[in-house]
């Protein structure tokens, strides 16, 4: 397997960054309210019960990352992790108003640094 500037496999940091979205998830599923809290998101059942999805959803983003075995896999799965905080980050935006400036501001900085994270390992040489 090839090294990148960095040294490391372009494969290993996608593995990395996969398990960084793992444990996001995980918080997610199993601890909502902390997630919550950090985004600065009241915590009502609704809400908790969204976070849940947030994190199911990024355990499923994140087995694409963890479980790829070829190039091919590799750069599909950091194309859908962009893909989505692109997505997140569009949809941040524009309940920026109801949201309040904390909460969207985490949120648009948090998914845009996951997403260019992805990004910048797909472009990464093999």
């Amino acid at each position: 397997m090839a090294k990148t500037a960095t040294g490391t496999s372009k494969q290993s940091m996608a593995k990395a960054l996969g398990a960084a979205g793992a444990a996001f998830g995980l918080v997610s599923v199993v601890a909502p309210r902390v997630v919550a809290n950090g985004y600065g998101v009241p915590v009502t059942p609704g809400g908790l019960q969204l976070q849940r999805l947030f994190g199911s959803r990024a355990l499923a983003l994140s087995a694409l990352a963890l479980t790829a075995k070829t190039d091919d896999e590799v750069d599909r799965g950091l194309t859908a992790v962009a893909a989505v905080n692109l997505i997140d980050t569009l949809t941040a935006l524009a309940g920026a108003g109801k949201a309040g400036s904390r909460t969207t501001t985490r949120a648009v900085v948090s998914s845009l640094a996951y997403g260019a994270a992805a990004l910048w390992i797909r472009s990464l040489e093999d």
